[in-house]
């Protein structure tokens, strides 16, 4: 009975030992940081065989668009520091809550609207051909990742 318990006991030690070192090395997918990967970065100049105008147009869309939402985004930082904030206290305000919510959901979807109309500015500027094949490209790529992810202007 003895030799039970004490197999059972170092059985029971050992899996929780395996158990939490790997709780502390993680499921090695979430928790962390993004990273980009050049590995599926998909240049459209290549892709679409974009001529000289269509590059420095869209450049001056991209640009336009990134200068048109810089005080957007560095409101929607501030609002969404001030909401993690809130976190912090005890008992905050629904209300104040609420407020920052709006104002934070407001500037996204101001962002997003910016967004989607470089998006159509920049698209407008491909060939019958160019837009068949970005289609093609919009497709998942390797690791699952998306074809021209930075193919608009508010990244």
């Amino acid at each position: 009975m003895k030799k039970k318990i004490v197999i059972l006991t170092v059985t029971l030690v050992l899996a929780l030992s395996i158990a939490q070192v790997a709780s502390a090395a993680g499921m090695g997918w979430g928790g962390g940081p993004r990273m980009l990967d050049s590995d599926n970065w998909v240049s459209p100049v290549d892709a679409l065989n974009l001529t000289d105008q269509q590059i420095e147009t869209m450049q001056q869309l991209q640009k336009n668009c990134f200068e048109q939402t810089g005080d957007l985004r560095d409101k929607l930082r501030d609002l969404m520091f001030d909401l993690r904030q809130y976190r912090l206290q005890k008992d905050p305000d629904q209300a104040q809550i609420d407020a920052k919510i709006k104002q934070i959901n407001d500037l996204k979807s101001q962002l997003y609207e910016i967004k989607m109309q470089t998006r159509e500015q920049m698209q407008s500027q491909l060939t019958t051909e160019q837009l068949a094949e970005m289609a093609k490209m919009r497709g998942f790529g390797k690791h699952g990742a998306r074809g021209f992810s930075g193919f608009n202007g508010a990244n």
